[in-house]
């Protein structure tokens, strides 16, 4: 008796999980299987892409790329890049997909401190998870 009703209680459960996240009534969940792969950093770009990788650049470095694949997202599915040195922010762009290969750039306004630099990709839904690259400015 005991299983029954924990099954029943399950299902109820996964029932009102469904209704309050996909019903229109309730937009209070945006979940996706967008996911994003192929992350790259580089210094120019071949088309809309990074053709290679790299993890350190100079410290006049004038722009770095980065670059990434989206896959299973709708057009107009926004991905938020941001930029660090550390902890620090040194900026956020928010990217609205208009085909499978999203591009942000870091321009410096000056030569940049040596150390370990990184940026986070994230698609603006309830269920994404970050992707960080790190890189070094020498």
């Amino acid at each position: 008796m005991k299983k029954i009703i924990s099954i029943s209680k399950l299902f109820l459960f996964f029932s009102i999980l469904f209704i309050v996240c996909f019903s229109s009534m309730y937009p209070s969940c945006n979940v996706s299987t967008a996911n994003l792969s192929d992350v790259r950093l580089c210094t120019s770009l071949n088309g809309s892409e990074c053709s290679g990788d790299m993890s350190t650049f100079p410290a006049d470095v004038p722009v770095v790329y980065c670059t990434a694949s989206l896959k299973n997202a709708p057009s107009g599915t926004k991905v938020t890049f941001e930029w660090k040195h550390g902890s620090e922010s040194l900026g956020k762009a928010d990217v609205e997909t208009g085909s499978n290969t999203l591009s942000s750039s870091f321009k410096p306004t000056s030569e940049l401190p040596p150390g370990k630099y990184s940026v986070s990709l994230k698609i603006n839904t309830d269920n994404a998870t970050p992707i960080t690259k790190d890189f070094t400015i020498e």
